[in-house]
């Protein structure tokens, strides 16, 4: 007589282990958000104005210089010879007046003896005349040596960061009003600006933030005082504080975009120009919302739903709208409630109305930005 096997116990199902984050009621403010690129609120070009070899170089690269501070110096030898002929020459011509109005007075006394005649007496008078011009001729010269001898010291125009020195001492150096040599450039990174393109849209929502005053007046973007903020490559929020100041006067027909351009203190030199960055502008006023990680959503074709934890352990799904992103986290603006909690690890070894053993999230929820 053959043993009989006794039936295999059925396995104990498993329960899963999952992670869970609540549910979190928080003041928020809807925002748009924008690519945008700094640039510098005043760059100019320090050029040679007048032709001669580079003496010195009176500053440090990347150092910020004051306006009026001595940047280059060009020898100025010859240039103050030139101007010292120049007044030279001033001189030479004042005792040539000086002598041509003596004689006009001697001549004035002989007049009316009749000891001269009328022609000598003009003459005497013209010569005067012609000594005054050659003197005012001489003078405007002696003005543009003197600019030229001032010319040899290469000053600051602007406050700001500056540039490499593009030449070295000992340079020969050309001069001119467009063509002169470029030796550097200074930025003024004070305030930086930010510009950034809008869809029209976008802009006549900001436009319709105007006051009744301020629509009834003529002006520009700048008078509405409308707040933004600066997110950098290496930061997650905004923490850089601005203000709108600026919008093209027409949209751009080809793109239906309009640039803007935001205003930014920049007193701890944070930003430099040329960087890329997040634009951030509020468009509501703050409001209670619901959020939760963005890691706790999941996608079945075009809905979007989560899995609720409830106080008996039992995971049920249920589906969400969507509001804006904040961060790490997104806005619910239907399908939940404060309090709750949602799976954010172990979304794939859960079904519906299956047992969970729910452990809280160890690590804080981002914050949204603001």
């Amino acid at each position: 007589m053959g043993c009989k096997s006794e039936p295999a116990a059925p396995a104990e199902a498993i329960t899963p282990k999952v992670t869970v984050a609540d549910v979190i009621s928080q003041e928020i403010v809807d925002t748009d958000e924008y690519t945008g690129q700094t640039e510098a609120s005043e760059i100019v070009e320090v050029r040679s104005r007048i032709f001669g070899f580079l003496k010195s170089i009176d500053f440090k690269d990347g150092d910020f210089v004051k306006e009026g501070q001595t940047l280059f110096t060009i020898e100025p030898e010859e240039y103050q010879a030139i101007h010292e002929q120049s007044l030279a020459k001033i001189a030479v011509n004042n005792a040539n007046l000086e002598l041509s109005r003596s004689k006009l007075a001697m001549k004035e006394r002989l007049r009316p003896n009749g000891a001269i005649s009328q022609e000598e007496y003009e003459e005497a008078i013209a010569a005067v005349h012609e000594a005054e011009a050659t003197i005012a001729a001489a003078q405007a010269d002696a003005n543009r040596t003197a600019i030229d001898v001032k010319y040899t010291v290469i000053e600051a125009p602007i406050s700001g960061r500056i540039d490499r020195a593009l030449v070295s001492k000992g340079n020969l150096l050309t001069g001119g009003q467009s063509s002169g040599t470029l030796l550097t450039t200074i930025v003024n990174e004070q305030p930086m600006y930010v510009y950034f393109d809008v869809d029209e849209r976008s802009l006549l929502r900001y436009m319709r933030q105007r006051t009744p005053e301020q629509a009834a007046t003529p002006g520009s973007m700048r008078d509405m005082g409308l707040a933004c903020y600066l997110q950098l490559a290496d930061e997650k929020d905004f923490p850089h504080a601005g203000v709108l100041d600026f919008a093209s006067a027409q949209v751009n027909a080809s793109t239906g975009t309009a640039r803007l351009r935001g205003v930014f203190e920049n007193a701890d030199h944070a930003l430099a120009s040329g960087l890329f960055v997040r634009i951030q502008i509020p468009v509501s006023k703050p409001y209670e919302a619901l959020l939760i990680p963005e890691r706790a959503l999941s996608t079945d074709q075009n809905i979007k739903f989560v899995y609720v934890v409830d106080e008996d352990g039992i995971a049920n799904r249920r589906v969400v709208e969507l509001g804006t992103q904040r961060g790490d986290l997104r806005v619910i603006t239907a399908g939940l409630s404060a309090g709750e909690r949602v799976i954010v690890k172990g979304l794939q070894r859960v079904k519906p109305g299956q047992h969970v053993e729910a452990e809280p999230e160890l690590t804080s929820a981002a914050k949204p930005t603001s």
